[in-house]
């Protein structure tokens, strides 16, 4: 198979496993949705000057691990919010599951903050999605940045909110 046939191939598959599943987080059939699948809700993009935060919603991190990731986001034009799970310590958690949970709450509700990038993953996210709100977030969507341990509050938000957020690299 030719590789430009293989990518054509591969986008379609995926698109078809991600868009059923925003068509059945509306309780209706598929052959309900006929010809009207739902895309997913693209927050805005972000633009110099808007503000970044940085939370630990999984494993510890240190403000001097971060340090590299802070100068290149502020070369790029950003503004960076430190959030206060940077630098807690909880076993191996960023901070005690409430810390982590009212931590990423504040950012997640906090209108200045156009995306929130996750220092680090680890273990630990899954312990704290159900504590989370996502009225606000819902109405007002951000982009939510991280991979490994954040992939549970990606497939959370693709799943159950229908927005997109992006599979990345963090802070470490």
């Amino acid at each position: 198979m030719k590789r430009k046939d293989f990518l054509n191939s591969s986008f379609s598959i995926v698109t078809s496993a991600v868009l059923p599943l925003e068509t059945r987080k509306t309780g209706k059939n598929e052959s309900d949705n006929a010809g009207s699948e739902t895309l997913p809700v693209i927050p805005a993009y972000l633009k110099k000057g808007d503000q970044i935060g940085i939370t630990s919603p999984a494993g510890y991190i240190s403000p001097e691990e971060i340090q590299p990731s802070i100068q290149l986001m502020e070369s790029w034009g950003y503004k960076i919010y430190i959030g206060e799970s940077i630098g807690k310590r909880d076993f191996t958690f960023g901070g005690s599951d409430d810390e982590r949970s009212r931590d990423f709450q504040n950012m997640l509700d906090d209108k200045n903050i156009k995306a929130i990038m996750c220092a680090r993953g680890g273990y630990g996210a899954i312990r704290i999605i159900d504590k989370l709100k996502w009225e606000h977030f819902r109405n007002h969507p951000k982009w939510i940045v991280g991979f490994s341990d954040i992939t549970v509050f990606h497939s959370h938000i693709n799943r159950n909110l229908g927005i997109a957020s992006i599979h990345s690299k963090m802070c470490n």
